[in-house]
């Protein structure tokens, strides 16, 4: 057996064992308990990342990130709009950490704007998925962004492995431009498919525009990451997953759609 199809059944057997416990919290859990484990993804994508990043002497600012992450969360649970003020403090920490070091630590701006980009990047999009939870039908649309988006990933690696010509970026090698189209052509068919039986009411013209809206942001999501990881000189975020990597392997391309699917219900609830 090649290391590739030892990789393969690795990645089936993980996802049928993720796939009916996330199924599980999702629908038979409270909303209280998706949130916490919203907020475990958080903290392990964010401790994912700034190893990705190879920071070095923040630790006790990267250490307040993950406590302003479980704040974050968990004022998320109280119900309260006032999560979003916890956003502008993954600034201001950082900052007046850097303050009072200076100038014996010489902070360069890179180091804080990586500092600073953790949580806005991981924990910015996953709260926007733990208030979608709260929304009238809102697991329902949990699942509609994790088919769409599962969907695209298993478009774009068949047929990118079939048809597969022409490469899209230097970034990630594997990827083709027929691998994308055919990731685009499964967003919008899943999308079609899940809007047909579970929210009738849509309009097919405002499920494709979706549709392709999350897939372009979710691929766009997948090489931005795959270029973080270029840049580190790392092939995966982490291990936690045999045969998928780490968690931020996982949610990157959810990253980038999620915000797409917040804009359109907070539009739609207008």
């Amino acid at each position: 057996m090649t290391e590739y199809m030892k990789i393969h059944i690795k990645r089936v057997i993980t996802a049928f064992i993720a796939i009916p416990f996330l199924f599980g919290i999702i629908y038979f859990a409270p909303a209280w308990v998706f949130t916490i484990l919203i907020l475990f993804v958080g903290l392990i994508s964010l401790n994912e990342f700034y190893a990705l990043i190879r920071l070095k002497g923040a630790e006790k600012t990267v250490f307040f990130n993950y406590l302003l992450t479980a704040l974050l969360f968990f004022s998320i649970i109280c119900k309260g709009p006032f999560y979003i003020a916890i956003f502008p403090l993954f600034v201001i920490f950082p900052l007046a950490f850097f303050i009072f070091r200076y100038p014996k630590s010489h902070p360069k701006m890179v180091d804080i704007g990586k500092l600073i980009m953790g949580p806005f990047y991981i924990c910015l999009p996953l709260s926007f998925l733990a208030t979608i939870r709260t929304l009238d039908e809102g697991q329902m649309w949990i699942f509609f962004i994790l088919a769409v988006i599962f969907a695209g990933d298993t478009g774009s690696f068949y047929f990118g492995k079939l048809f597969g010509k022409h490469k899209l970026t230097q970034i990630s090698p594997g990827k083709t431009w027929e691998g994308t189209l055919g990731g685009l052509i499964a967003n919008v068919v899943s999308a079609g498919i899940f809007a047909y039986l579970f929210f009738p009411s849509l309009s097919a013209s405002s499920i494709m525009v979706l549709g392709v809206a999350i897939g372009i942001s979710g691929q766009v999501g997948d090489l931005a990451e795959s270029m973080l990881k270029r840049m580190s000189n790392i092939k995966d975020s982490g291990r936690i997953l045999p045969g998928h990597g780490g968690i931020l392997d996982r949610i990157d391309s959810l990253l980038f759609a999620i915000p797409i699917l917040y804009i359109y219900l907070s539009y739609q609830q207008m």
